[in-house]
């Protein structure tokens, strides 16, 4: 092991990431395979970091697993032309907006409900008729 190395548990400290999170991305083929002591000990290297990041990234904003896999094999391919991952990006945007869309149409139905309730006795909750409803 070098200086350079990182346990898992260093790596999951550093990066923010599970070390359950970084060993299922290592069986996928997510995160390439880490070097092993003798001893077993699986250590990982900077370049391991900087992939671990990126995945994470990616992750925040949402891109499934499958569209990480596709985004590491372009990233992983210096000359290689960013249109995929253009086209990637715009249709994952596009499914965000309609997260969204959705989601605000869903507040306004809350906001609906709660300003419906007067308050007073369960049986004539307004929330709860609205939840009941199979509308």
């Amino acid at each position: 092991m070098t200086q350079s190395d990182l346990r898992i548990g260093d790596l999951a400290r550093h990066t923010g990431v599970g070390v359950a999170t970084i060993r299922y991305y290592g069986d996928v083929g997510l995160l390439p395979e880490a070097g092993r002591s003798e001893g077993g000990q699986r250590h990982y290297r900077p370049s391991h970091v900087e992939r671990l990041m990126f995945i994470k990234h990616c992750r925040e904003l949402g891109f499934s697993q499958d569209n990480v896999r596709m985004l590491l094999t372009q990233a992983d391919q210096s000359d290689a032309s960013c249109e995929d991952v253009a086209r990637l990006a715009k249709e994952h945007l596009e499914a965000v907006r309609k997260k969204l869309t959705a989601l605000q149409a869903l507040e306004m139905s809350l906001e609906d409900m709660i300003h419906a309730c007067r308050g007073g006795q369960i049986q004539n909750c307004r929330i709860i008729e609205a939840l009941a409803a199979n509308e």
